[in-house]
């Protein structure tokens, strides 16, 4: 999905306070007061002043009533701050439901309405929402509709929209546009210089006219605008008719974008391998270990070695997959072999990915390989990262109950094989068991140990996380955070919090408290995840407490927290115990506190004492 340009001024927590200086002759407390009373007397204009106020001091819990009853009257910007408090909790039904209570009547609510939409995948609903509210007078819809009729190609319909969004005074509307525009002139040029080599019959002059097309720069224009996806797949296919085999290669890695067609991305490859290329087989080693198809891996990555001089790359990754699977003998001839291991000092040599991009320097293709090499001599010195004799004795017991056996005999066996680092004989009996546990284990397996991409291997989690496994679901939804998919990210790790694991309450609570400002839905999520004997949610939870004043609540997180060596928590114990009257014992965890507070600094470097109180 194109990502949107980047406008938030719509979609924004209302400020309180932002339209003027609080007067220092007023009382806050006799304030707030008298806000309730007119907010409980039902005067709709103190709904949102007393729900500003609570916003303001971070208890968004008590404020949301008076935010919904603002919003039942009519207040649109209470609707769209509803709706982004509940999306910022991951709540996103909720956040829906607010967003259209007022998305056909502001601008603000429909923009906000289409971002959600958006991100939840549902494009055409971002479509129309946008349109409206464009309609409504919102340049922000002007401007992120015009990028989706952008990525589909609709380029004319866009510009002039952009066209309008920047007469408007939308900066982002002008660089845009801008950008599109010379997006569509490259276009034009490669499609020229593409002519230019059919005309003549030349294979290496079609794929040079549009060796741009796979600049690493380029990598965000087709994230954004996924029919340059399809216009760039077009131009290698007029390359590869002209008889360019790599050409054919540039072309499947456009369609393996799609995961539909990844049958027939293969194919190409493959049949560029047929023609001639020896680069072809690197990239069904690569594309086949990203599968986790180890031994594929393995004899693509051995013939695109084989090839007329070889090939470094194959060769390094060769020497990690070895690597992973305890080989070490044949790892270190692997990436010797590559020519790179620090015994020689130079540029120049520049290796491919997958997608036929640079790798990067000499230099750094070399600190690579030196790194697994230095990984080698460690694992040899070290016999916990080395297989171990007890299970190689029992391995033979364990196949022979496999051989016999059903599906916990195989998942057994499998395991003892996944212990031992034979990892492709452990894909092949846990697939064969197909147990909910062996796909996790297998999943896990191939993604932790084996280079698989986790995307790819959410599938083998999924049976696992939907019989109730909160480590499956926690899983999960790590891979899609690490892939930069917060909204599904936020999704699996809410189940799996739901589900008592402490890490990803602690993720919840964490992500709450520095990316929406919510202390109070933080601090809930802190609590359960101390529940898990989770010593950091333990200190936050305290620490929370003592900040608005439930210091009795705190103390027993904090002594968790103190057990387990936090070093903030002496300090914050101490506030805990002062204010529930107790200053004696808290002089001496000030003491501690105090201690400790050097180290801190050193620890955190020099901003950390804008941060932790010092205790001295």
């Amino acid at each position: 999905m194109p990502a949107m340009a980047d406008q938030l001024a719509a979609d924004q927590k209302a400020d309180p306070g932002a339209d003027q200086e609080p007067d220092p002759a007023v009382d806050p407390a006799v304030e707030a007061a008298r806000l309730r009373a007119a907010a409980a007397a039902g005067k709709p204009e103190a709904y949102r002043a007393y729900a500003e106020l609570l916003t303001g001091q971070g208890r968004l819990d008590e404020a949301l009533p008076w935010w919904a009853r603002a919003a039942d009257a009519g207040d649109a910007d209470a609707s769209r701050t509803l709706a982004i408090c509940h999306k910022d909790r991951g709540e996103f039904p909720e956040a829906e439901r607010w967003y259209r209570t007022a998305a056909d009547r502001d601008g603000g609510c429909a923009f906000g309405l289409a971002r959600l939409l958006h991100e939840a995948g549902d494009t055409a609903g971002a479509e129309t929402w946008y349109e409206h509210g464009a309609a409504l007078g919102s340049v922000e819809c002007t401007t992120n509709g015009a990028v989706l009729l952008a990525a589909r190609g609709e380029w004319d319909t866009a510009l002039e929209r952009l066209a309008e969004a920047s007469a408007q005074g939308d900066d982002i509307a002008t660089r845009t546009r801008g950008a599109i525009q010379n997006m569509l002139r490259d276009l034009d040029g490669w499609r020229e210089a593409l002519a230019r080599a059919e005309a003549e019959g030349d294979p290496e002059e079609a794929y040079e006219a549009l060796r741009d097309l796979l600049d690493p720069e380029r990598k965000a224009m087709f994230a954004r605008y996924p029919r340059m996806v399809a216009e760039a797949e077009a131009l290698y296919a007029r390359a590869a008719a002209v008889g360019s085999a790599k050409a054919l290669v540039d072309q499947a890695l456009f369609i393996a974008r799609d995961d539909s067609r990844w049958d027939e991305a293969r194919a190409l490859v493959e049949r560029a391998h047929e023609r001639g290329y020896d680069g072809a087989a690197y990239v069904l080693g690569v594309w086949a270990e990203e599968n986790g198809e180890l031994r594929t891996a393995e004899e693509w990555y051995r013939t695109a070695d084989e090839a007329d001089g070889g090939h470094i790359w194959a060769c390094f990754n060769l020497g990690v997959l070895c690597v992973r699977q305890r080989r070490l003998d044949e790892a270190e001839r692997w990436l010797r072999a590559t020519g790179l291991d620090g015994a020689e000092a130079g540029g120049g040599a520049e290796g491919v990915d997958a997608e036929g991009s640079d790798r990067g320097s000499f230099d750094e293709g070399e600190e690579r390989i030196v790194r697994a090499l230095e990984d080698i001599a460690a694992i040899r010195a070290d016999p916990e990262r080395m297989p171990t004799a007890e299970w190689e004795e029992r391995l033979p017991g364990l196949r022979a109950r496999a051989e016999e056996g059903g599906p916990d005999a195989w998942c057994a066996y499998a395991d003892a094989l996944d212990r031992l680092y034979r990892l492709p004989e452990a894909a092949e009996w846990y697939r064969r068991a197909g147990t909910p546990r062996a796909l996790l284990a297998l999943g896990r397996m191939l993604y932790e140990g084996g280079g698989a991409t986790g995307l790819r291997m959410v599938p083998y989690y999924e049976p696992a996380a939907a019989e109730g496994d909160a480590g499956a679901a926690y899983d999960i939804g790590r891979i899609h955070d690490e892939a930069g998919d917060r909204r599904t990210a936020q999704i699996w790790f809410r189940r799996a919090a739901d589900l008592g694991h402490g890490r990803a309450a602690w993720w919840l609570g964490w992500t709450s408290e520095e990316r929406g400002g919510d202390p109070q839905h933080a601090e809930r999520w802190y609590v359960r995840a101390a529940r898990s004997g989770l010593v950091p949610p333990a200190f936050l939870a305290g620490r929370s407490m003592v900040r608005r004043g439930a210091y009795g609540e705190a103390e027993p997180l904090l002594r968790v927290a103190c057990e387990g060596k936090h070093e903030e928590a002496p300090y914050w114990l101490a506030q805990a115990l002062r204010g529930v009257g107790r200053v004696e014992e808290a002089e001496r965890w000030l003491r501690v506190a105090a201690e400790a507070y050097p180290d801190l600094l050193r620890q955190y470097g020099p901003m950390a004492g804008l941060a932790i109180p010092d205790p001295r």
